[in-house]
């Protein structure tokens, strides 16, 4: 099987895992992960004034970054959403906060709306498929974060993670040249720090 194949495969398999979480679950993990990703955060003594978030606007299936969203607005961090264009380019990423309008864009996303402030996150956090235990992503095919981690590491990202549900891990991601690997991801169960070597799941960061 070449790899194209087996990551058709592994999206379907993690996609249907995903898919079977019942609401309610999906809703207490969104909360876990909110408050887990937050204190982990506060713990690297970012200043939030410079420290610009970029997250996304959940599609169904997701994991709901909303609740992290809100609670990083509350503490004084700049929250940003990003802004699609051709594909497998870097997206951008405009100024978004709870309230803000938000309006259609390419293959059905939501995004902030043209007036809101063009801003370059400091740390970014990515929706995905599925993840490993060495950082590799399995996102969706499309090459948009790939081109945006590529092009963000060069011009001052400090750090970039995932965002998933705890079944979503995979025991092996296919990598490819191309794939950009996470500095951590955070689930409901725990929180994996791939920039540690000594640490690769950071369980005590519950």
């Amino acid at each position: 099987m070449s790899l194209a194949q087996e990551k058709i495969r592994l999206r379907a398999e993690l996609r249907a895992a995903r898919d079977a979480i019942p609401p309610e679950r999906a809703a207490a993990a969104a909360g876990d992960v909110a408050a887990r990703t937050l204190r982990w955060l506060l713990g690297k003594g970012l200043d939030p004034a410079r420290a610009p978030i970029g997250l996304y606007a959940s599609l169904p299936g997701e994991l709901d970054c909303l609740p992290l969203l809100a609670a990083l607005a509350e503490k004084g961090y700049p929250t940003l959403l990003p802004v699609a264009g051709a594909k497998a380019t870097p997206l951008a990423f405009r100024l978004w906060r709870p309230g803000d309008p938000l309006v259609p864009g390419r293959f059905g996303l939501r995004e902030p709306a043209a007036a809101a402030p063009e801003m370059r996150p400091q740390i970014l956090l990515l929706p995905l498929l599925g993840f490993d235990g060495e950082g590799t992503r399995l996102g969706f095919g499309g090459g948009y974060y790939d081109a945006t981690l590529a092009h963000l590491r060069g011009n001052g990202l400090r750090l970039a993670g995932g965002l998933a549900f705890a079944c979503q891990r995979a025991e092996k991601i296919p990598r490819e040249n191309h794939d950009e690997k996470l500095d951590f991801v955070v689930t409901e169960a725990e929180l994996f720090d791939f920039t540690d070597s000594s640490c690769a799941s950071c369980s005590s960061a519950t």
